[in-house]
């Protein structure tokens, strides 16, 4: 089994990014989507949002690449905390996307792109962070709730592409349970494989 490993992603890997986000969709959402919202999704459009997201200058903002042997298959997106009614609870940070192929599922890649991103936002001081999650989605409910994520209190609904999706928050109150050991506020980012943005 090849290592998996991570990087920090930059404007340049937007296309890759969107392909990942794409597929990891219809990989995912399958059971919760209609298979035609989910076809007709346009990497294009999406790689145009990635782009703008990838080009964030806020020094907490990262996104992380997961890569085996046959290239890009996962990521993570954090910053700082932009939710109104998270923010007033104590929960600084986000963690805003992470999705994996599942080719490289359950090979420890989500638990190291998390502990990363936890790292990154302490270093930035952010001690704290929540990650919203669709309610239905138990696999990601599960995954969180083994890393030490626990229920906020705070739902909503994800409006897009005329569905209307129930979410609910998960956060952790000291992301030092989660980031990598030896890791406190104020230390510089890890450094991660093949760094860089190339």
């Amino acid at each position: 089994m090849t290592e998996i490993k991570l990087r920090r992603a930059g404007p340049d890997h937007a296309g890759a990014i969107a392909d990942i986000h794409i597929a990891s969709w219809r990989e995912t959402y399958a059971a919760m989507m209609p298979a035609e919202t989910l076809a007709g999704l346009d990497p294009g459009e999406w790689a145009q949002r990635w782009r703008a997201n990838l080009s964030d200058d806020d020094p907490a903002t990262a996104t992380l690449l997961a890569e085996d042997a046959d290239g890009p298959a996962g990521f993570g997106l954090c910053r700082r905390q932009r939710s109104e009614k998270l923010l007033p609870l104590g929960f600084f940070g986000e963690i805003t996307s992470l999705y994996l192929l599942r080719r490289i599922q359950r090979r420890g890649a989500g638990r190291r792109l998390l502990a990363e991103m936890a790292g990154h936002l302490l270093a930035h001081g952010c001690d704290s962070a929540a990650v919203w999650v669709f309610r239905i989605a138990a696999h990601a409910r599960a995954f969180y709730e083994a890393h030490g994520a626990e229920p906020t209190g705070v739902a909503g609904v994800w409006e897009i592409y005329g569905m209307v999706l129930p979410d609910m928050a998960y956060g952790w109150r000291d992301l030092r349970r989660i980031a990598p050991e030896g890791l406190t506020c104020g230390d510089s980012v890890p450094t991660l494989h093949g760094g860089g943005n190339g």
